[in-house]
């Protein structure tokens, strides 16, 4: 008898250990898996291969709609996938409420629970009846083991297994259910944690990516705007001097009404006989004449730093000192040698004119002053205009029209800033409107030899000729005469 009781507890020893051992192993299988589908059918089938639970599945709860689903059956005719088990409900629904396993081993008289089961499905199934999924089962089911699946007191789901014999489950059988059925709750929150996050890296992918489109849709309309911007930026620079133009986009200069008195040396420039000549050319050929002289005009004004103040039909105001100076003395110095390029660029205008047809000779009156005069923004809040104004201005322009055809006339204060660097000539005394005193002008007829100024070079050209001369290069004076002489022979 002793050896008996040692052969069957020897026995129950045994088959305990190859039990632990493949529950060890169903459970590294289950949680080598982040799927959840997988891990379900996994444990099934592992069920039924080392325990013989022949039908089985398992339900998750959807704590959010307050119901269990099935996600996953084994040995059913109709898998029922997909099915759903309101809490409460049924013998599965009642152990998801009270978190507590249930056994039944006898329920060959209370089949009535299965239909009661599916009634309830149906009544709570939101879809459309043809769809309607109902829950499996064994039609003769007489045993069912159902034991919820938790986590720390949380369901995660439901285990059940069932069978066609009658009291088939035992105390054993619910130790191994309880054990597997535990690590299969471990194995699918996991698994539905790692599928959030999947989810959530998905979205936030998703996001990234519209992000990227967004900002690459937003780069590309910010470039064309910019580009945009640049054209129109572009566009009204050519209606600011540039001085002009850049202190109001850089800031320096405010867009508002505001005037301040400066240091000023002012420069005003007419064609004589412009006017008669708009009689008798045509708009189009006297624009395009027009336009060609302004554009030298104002090349060589931006050149020495001159502030374009206005075009006046073919007269220009041009002055110096502000919003840039570089003092009085060189703000004039300046000034006088635009004026004496501009001649020269003139003379050369002629020639290409004369070449086209224009048989007019048009020549140029300058007039130069320097003084105190009042500068910046006039106008009103709708319209502003950047200009300089005061008897400084004034007198620029009665020099102006006192000057002789290709002649320059400065004022006295004008001679007295650039007499080292140009040779003027006395010239005779201007009354000027608002001034109670004549203004004794000067003639610039050239720049000192004395002055840094100052280049012996000559260099000019005509279409078909182009001359430059150096004095102080020439090293052969006879040879370069003859050249000189070679050349006049041809013109004759």
């Amino acid at each position: 008898m002793m050896k008996q009781d040692a052969d069957d507890l020897q026995s129950q020893l045994d088959r305990r250990t190859k039990e632990i051992e493949i529950i060890e192993k169903v459970a590294s299988q289950i949680n080598k898996n982040l799927d959840l589908d997988k891990i379900a059918k996994t444990m099934l089938v592992s069920m039924d291969k080392y325990f013989d639970f022949k039908h089985s599945m398992i339900l998750l709860f959807d704590q959010k709609e307050n119901f269990l689903k099935v996600i996953a059956t084994h040995g059913y005719q109709d898998e029922g996938i997909g099915a759903e088990v309101e809490i409460g409900v049924g013998v599965i629904g009642v152990v998801a409420k009270k978190k507590k396993l249930m056994r039944m081993a006898n329920i060959g008289s209370q089949r009535r629970y299965m239909q009661t089961i599916k009634k309830q499905v149906a009544l709570t199934d939101k879809v459309e009846p043809k769809k309607e999924i109902h829950l499996p089962g064994l039609p003769n089911a007489e045993s069912q083991v159902a034991i919820p699946m938790l986590m720390e007191d949380e369901l995660i789901g439901v285990f059940a297994v069932e069978s066609d014999q009658v009291n088939i489950f035992d105390k054993s059988d619910e130790m191994i259910i309880r054990i597997l059925a535990n690590q299969t709750a471990i194995a699918l929150q996991n698994a539905k944690l790692y599928q959030l996050e999947q989810k959530r890296l998905e979205e936030l992918d998703k996001a990234h990516a519209e992000l990227a489109e967004l900002n690459a849709n937003l780069e590309q309309k910010v470039l064309v705007r910019t580009q945009e911007l640049v054209e129109l930026s572009t566009k009204l620079a050519k209606y600011f001097s540039p001085q002009v133009y850049e202190s109001i986009f850089s800031g320096k200069l405010d867009v508002k009404i505001q005037t301040q008195r400066k240091s000023l040396t002012v420069f005003f420039c007419d064609l004589q006989g412009f006017t008669q000549l708009t009689e008798r050319l045509e708009p189009e050929i006297l624009t395009e004449l027009l336009t060609e002289y302004l554009t030298e005009m104002s090349k060589i004004a931006i050149k020495w730093g001159g502030t374009i103040d206005k075009f006046i039909g073919d007269a220009i105001l041009v002055f110096f000192g502000d919003p840039e100076t570089k003092g009085k003395k060189d703000d004039a110095v300046a000034c006088v040698c635009m004026a004496l390029e501009m001649l020269d660029r003139l003379e050369e205008l002629r020639e290409i004119w004369l070449q086209k047809g224009f048989t007019k000779s048009l020549k140029a009156r300058m007039g130069i002053h320097s003084g105190v005069c009042t500068v910046g923004n006039f106008g009103s809040e709708d319209r502003l205009d950047y200009t300089v104004i005061g008897n400084g201005v004034n007198l620029a322009s009665r020099l102006e029209t006192s000057a002789e055809p290709n002649k320059i006339l400065i004022s006295e204060d004008t001679y007295l800033l650039v007499k080292e660097d140009v040779k003027c000539l006395k010239n005779k005394e201007i009354s000027v409107k608002g001034l109670s005193y004549p203004v004794q002008s000067y003639e610039v007829s050239g720049f000192s030899s004395n002055s840094s100024l100052y280049s012996s070079k000559v260099m000019k050209s005509i279409p078909g000729l182009s001359l430059q001369f150096d004095p102080d290069e020439i090293e052969d004076n006879e040879r370069a005469m003859k050249l000189i002489s070679e050349v006049l022979s041809r013109l004759v």
